[in-house]
């Protein structure tokens, strides 16, 4: 009886960042305040939503609930990405809402991710 061979193919895998990712994506309230701030821009949900903005944020590996312990970061630290996703749309700070926690929630669909690859060979560049 012949034997059969198993070819083991080598797989490079992705390393690695030690970092989660939270997705923000603009909802209704946010499109109801751009149209007002500037009605002759007239963009849809649709528009605004095609390419959310994603940011990393600490890794919380160790935290007994991941989900809680990034919840806590970003009520802590909402008001950076909030400006931010302002900035983003309309660039006259006097415009904007006074940002609290709930109006963040209100206005941005958030999703977390606790795995991020790095698929590029090269270091991150900040600006």
């Amino acid at each position: 009886m012949g034997r059969c061979a198993i070819k083991v193919v080598q797989m490079d895998i992705f390393p690695v960042v030690y970092r989660c990712v939270v997705v923000v994506k603009p909802k209704q309230p946010l499109l109801d305040w751009l149209r007002s701030v500037d009605p002759s821009h007239n963009p849809t949900l649709e528009d605004i939503c095609k390419d959310s903005h994603a940011y990393l944020v600490p890794d919380f590996e160790e935290a007994p609930d991941i989900e809680k312990a990034i919840d806590k970061y970003l009520k802590d630290n909402f008001e950076g990405i909030f400006l931010n996703e302002l900035i983003a749309w309309y660039t006259d700070p006097q415009m904007f809402p006074k940002m609290t926690y709930p109006l963040f929630q209100a206005w941005f669909e958030i999703s977390i991710h606790t795995m991020a690859f790095d698929t590029v060979n090269k270091p991150i560049n900040k600006e």
